[in-house]
């Protein structure tokens, strides 16, 4: 999501179905927030040391955001977004799995 425009978009294609919640990998961004649109808002999580590379995110539509409990970044790869559900709340989990080519520490 480093070129200009990209997350509009992304947005975009969810805004035009029936999606209402995108789990997103390699948001590229340093650091970790929350960008509010009038039509949907982006949960990201980085690294504060680096850009570039990696990077989790969620984009929900306007609707879901009045569920949203909490968003919590791990690091450049985990971000957990808690929602409140009608009889049960509902947590969604977004990592970014290592590639076969990187180190078995990674």
């Amino acid at each position: 999501m480093l070129k200009p425009d990209k997350m509009n978009e992304i947005a975009e294609q969810m805004l035009s179905t029936q999606i209402h919640i995108i789990a997103l990998q390699e948001i590229r961004w340093k650091g970790h927030g929350q960008i509010k649109k009038n039509k949907y808002s982006l949960y990201y999580s980085h690294s504060h040391q680096r850009i570039g590379q990696l990077g989790t995110g969620i984009m929900v539509r306007k609707e879901v955001e009045k569920n949203i409990m909490s968003f919590t970044p791990i690091h450049e790869r985990i971000c957990i977004l808690r929602l409140k559900g009608k009889s049960h709340n509902i947590t969604l989990i977004n990592i970014h799995a290592p590639t076969k080519k990187k180190m078995e520490e990674e």
